[in-house]
C-alpha cells in the first residue's frame, strides 16, 4: 500500500463515528442462578465452577432478555445462559440456564451440549446451534420464547459429510443467521470444518448445504431486505471479508461463487450487519470494534475503541428492536477477569426488520 493510500485509510479509521456507550452491569466474577434442593450433583457443580472459566461467545437478544451462549469448559455447568436487560437491584444479575437446569445434562444427548451460534428472530423462536459431545448428533434447537420457552423443535443434522461430519474430531459448528421469507424462515450456518454453507428450511424441516470449494467460514452477516440480499463472510484467522448471494443458496448440493470484499485490520470472529446496512466486526486479542457500510466502498471505521484490553473474545454484541446495540466487554489485565454488558443508540435494528424499518432515533 503506497503512503497516500495508507494515510487515507488510518484517516478513515479516525473519523469513524464513534458510539458512546453506557455501562448497564460489571461483574468481578460471574456466578449461576443454582437450583435449590440438596442434590449431590448441584453440589458437584458449584464445587467444579470457575468464574475464571466463563468466556461469552455469542449473543442474542429478544425483549427484556439478553441470551448468551458460552465456551464448553470444564466446570461450565451450562452453556446457554440468559440476563435481564435492566436489574431490579444494585446487584449484577447471575447467570441462568435457558431453559433450564434439565436441559443442559451433558449425560444425556436429550439436552444442550454446547451452544455456539444463537439468534433470535422477529416471531419470538430463539434458535441455538449445538455442537454436540461425544456421540451426540450435532443439532438445531428452536425455543419459543412466547410460549414459556418451550422447545418447538430439535433439528438433527444428518449423518453424512455432505452436511455436517458428527465425527468427534471434525466438529466445530460456529455461526447462524436468518432469512425472514415470506411465510418462513432459512437459517444460514457455518461449520468450521467444512467448505460450504448449511442451509435449513424450517417450514420443510431440512437441512442441505452449498459447496464454496477451498473456502471454510467462520463468521457470518447477513444483509437487510433487499433484491440483491447478500451473505457476508469471514474465514478463520483470516482478514479477508467476502460476500456471496442468497440466490445462490437455494441450490441444494451445488456451488456458490464467493466474491472478496476487502481486509480488516486484524481477523474477525463476530460479525453482525443492522438495517441500515451498517457491519460491526469483532477481532481476535484486539481492544476496539469495527464497522462499515456496505453500501458504500469497503471503509473500516472504528466504533468502540477502550485503552487496554486483553482477552481471545474480547467483545460480542447484538441488536434489539429498538435501536439498542448490546455488547459484552471482557478484560484480563491486571491478574483478573472483568466483566461488562454495555449498551448504545444507534438508531437501526437487525437485519431482520430490513431497511425500512427507520427509527426516531436516527438524526
Amino acid at each position: 500500500m503506497s503512503p497516500f493510500l495508507a494515510a487515507i485509510f488510518l484517516l478513515g479509521l479516525c473519523l469513524g463515528n464513534a458510539v458512546n456507550f453506557t455501562t448497564v452491569y460489571e461483574w468481578d466474577k460471574f456466578d449461576f442462578v443454582w437450583p435449590s434442593g440438596a442434590d449431590t450433583s448441584v453440589a458437584q457443580m458449584k464445587q467444579n465452577f470457575n468464574p475464571k472459566y466463563v468466556e461469552i461467545r455469542h449473543m442474542a437478544v429478544f425483549g427484556e432478555r439478553l441470551f448468551l451462549s458460552l465456551e464448553l469448559k470444564y466446570g461450565i455447568p451450562a452453556t446457554l445462559v440468559w440476563l435481564p436487560t435492566s436489574g431490579t437491584s444494585t446487584e449484577t444479575p447471575k447467570l441462568a440456564p435457558f431453559p433450564s437446569w434439565d436441559l443442559r445434562r451433558k449425560e444425556n444427548c436429550g439436552t444442550i451440549q454446547a451452544a455456539k451460534g444463537i439468534e433470535t428472530d422477529p416471531d419470538g423462536r430463539l434458535w441455538v446451534l449445538d455442537d454436540g459431545l461425544g456421540n451426540c448428533f450435532r443439532k438445531l434447537w428452536i425455543f419459543d420464547l412466547l410460549n414459556n420457552d418451550t422447545t418447538e423443535r430439535v433439528h438433527r443434522f444428518p449423518d453424512t459429510d455432505t452436511v455436517i461430519s458428527h465425527a468427534p474430531n471434525k466438529r466445530w459448528l460456529r455461526d447462524i443467521v436468518l432469512d425472514k421469507t415470506t411465510d418462513d424462515h432459512l437459517a444460514y450456518i457455518t461449520e468450521h470444518y467444512s467448505e460450504h454453507i448449511i442451509v435449513y428450511n424450517r417450514k420443510m424441516d431440512k437441512s442441505w448445504s452449498v459447496k464454496t470449494p477451498r473456502r471454510q467460514w467462520n463468521s457470518l452477516a447477513l444483509s437487510p431486505n433487499s433484491e440483491a440480499r447478500q451473505l457476508y463472510l469471514a474465514r478463520y484467522s483470516s482478514k479477508e471479508l467476502y460476500s456471496v448471494s442468497l440466490s445462490e443458496l437455494k441450490n441444494e448440493g451445488g456451488s456458490a461463487a464467493v466474491k472478496f470484499i476487502g481486509e480488516w485490520t486484524e481477523n474477525p470472529y463476530r460479525i453482525l450487519l443492522d438495517s441500515a446496512d451498517v457491519l460491526y466486526a469483532a477481532f481476535y486479542h484486539e481492544n476496539y470494534v469495527s464497522k462499515w457500510n456496505i453500501s458504500e466502498p469497503f471503509l473500516e471505521q472504528r466504533l468502540h475503541e477502550v485503552g487496554k484490553l486483553h482477552a481471545y473474545w474480547p467483545f460480542t454484541f447484538a441488536l434489539d428492536t429498538n435501536g439498542t446495540f448490546w455488547m459484552t466487554e471482557t478484560n484480563e489485565t491486571g491478574g483478573g477477569i472483568r466483566h461488562k454488558l454495555l449498551k448504545a443508540a444507534v438508531g437501526a435494528r437487525s437485519y431482520l426488520f430490513g431497511t425500512s424499518a427507520d427509527l426516531s432515533l436516527r438524526g
